[in-house]
């Protein structure tokens, strides 16, 4: 709702500097509501001031989460030279990284110079952080652009926000705040279900498909590789595949996908490839191994794969997977991967029905994995249309439910986890 003509606007609405906004909220500046406060180091040169127990805050900790734990921290001792932070503060990166936003999940925290805390009073500290995040754009535009882009603290501090009564800041930050804790809680499945499929491949490549309980079972010899079944064989790749160059990007462009080493970078009219291969990086992301199924053209920056014998695509792709080619065999200064280690790279092979067998046990996987990954990006999807949204009141949410909120008295500076009462409303 950015209209500009006062004759178009809602009745309720009233124009601002930020666009059309209801009546009762105001616009103000940032340091109207909250005390800022520009963290500070303790000497470096000292180490009894730091790897203690209080978290020590950069912009690289700054994810637009709660932060419980930072990389760095700090002691006791350390302390008396840094800026103590309570529990709740907003922090927002305000050198170099402009607009990252985080706030404080520990009971006590610290930041680097980097940051500016914003103790907020009179308004909801998870409202004020997502206030600030819409405000992205206006942040980095304020930023004085030298070779280090800063955004200095009066003009931080003079940064416009919407301001809606306490009671529906509350309400808007406890919406938003679901969303994303459901993306966070998305993102801890994804995270366990890679884990789980690295185990899962650890296994397979060790013991074949069969169950955990069963693994004592299967004879294993020792080989170059570690111990496998028995009856598996151990292989140099250019015995099962012959391993081509790929091509530069022809001129004329289709729909056919140009892969190179980092992946899909454009489109070509007819396919260099028409059956499902595996596309290696050879220059630029070296080692990096692509599986396609589709018809393709793999770049001059990579190699690609012609099947000499039958073999289960999937099943090779999972073993080079968990035994990535980069390391020793792309070691140079200029990353770069030569045709004859690549080649003589050991692979597994077991009969085609158990390679069959592994690689349908790896997709199924793959499938759960995607599914997640899906859910995530629709709920960051949906996220930052209600950011939009609500800190531009084109949303408004109804009024019975921003009263349930009325009833946390002048508490400002909430937990990102919500209280027994909060999570019932």
């Amino acid at each position: 709702m950015r209209c500009t003509n006062p004759d178009t606007l809602p009745d309720g609405y009233r124009m601002t500097e930020l666009g059309p906004l209801p009546e009762e909220w105001q616009v103000v500046r940032l340091g109207e509501v909250g005390k800022v406060i520009t963290g500070r180091t303790p000497p470096t040169s000292q180490a009894r001031f730091w790897n203690g127990h209080i978290p020590f805050i950069t912009p690289v900790d700054l994810q637009g989460k709660p932060i419980r734990h930072s990389e760095r921290s700090i002691t006791e001792e350390g302390l008396q030279h840094a800026k103590p932070l309570p529990r709740g503060a907003v922090l927002v990166s305000c050198i170099g990284y402009i607009g990252k936003i985080g706030i404080v999940e520990a009971e006590l925290a610290t930041t680097n110079q980097q940051i500016n805390a914003v103790i907020p009073f009179g308004c909801d500290n998870w409202f004020l952080a997502y206030a600030l995040m819409h405000e992205t754009d206006v942040l980095r535009s304020r930023a004085r652009m030298t070779t280090v882009p800063i955004l200095h603290k009066s003009n931080f501090e003079n940064i416009p926000i919407p301001f809606p009564p306490l009671t529906e800041q509350r309400a808007i930050a406890h919406v938003l705040r679901t969303v994303q804790a459901a993306k966070e809680a998305g993102e801890r499945v994804v995270e366990a279900l890679r884990a789980l499929k690295k185990s899962l491949m650890r296994h397979l490549f060790t013991y074949g498909p069969v169950p955990i309980d069963a693994a004592e079972h299967v004879p294993l010899r020792d080989t170059e590789l570690g111990p496998l079944p028995a009856h598996w064989q151990v292989v140099r790749l250019g015995e099962v595949a012959e391993v081509k160059y790929g091509r530069a990007k022809p001129k004329a462009e289709g729909e056919i996908p140009v892969i190179g080493s980092g992946g899909i970078y454009g489109w070509a009219d007819a396919p260099l490839v028409e059956f499902p291969t595996l596309v290696i990086g050879r220059k630029g992301t070296a080692g990096q191994v692509w599986l396609v199924e589709q018809a393709c053209w793999p770049s001059d920056t990579t190699y690609y794969l012609i099947w000499k014998k039958p073999v289960d695509v999937w099943f090779v792709f999972g073993f080079v997977s968990l035994n990535p080619l980069s390391g020793e065999h792309a070691r140079t200064t200029l990353p770069s991967l030569k045709r004859h280690d690549l080649e003589n790279y050991l692979i597994p092979l077991p009969p085609l029905p158990e390679q069959r067998e592994i690689a349908r046990m790896l997709q199924a996987v793959d499938q759960r994995i995607q599914a997640e990954e899906a859910h995530v990006h629709a709920l960051e999807a949906l996220f930052r249309t209600l950011l939009h949204e609500l800190m531009t009141a084109r949303r408004r949410l109804p009024a019975e439910f921003i009263a349930k909120f009325a009833s946390h008295g002048d508490q400002t500076l909430r937990a990102a986890t919500p209280t027994i009462e909060e999570r019932s409303l």
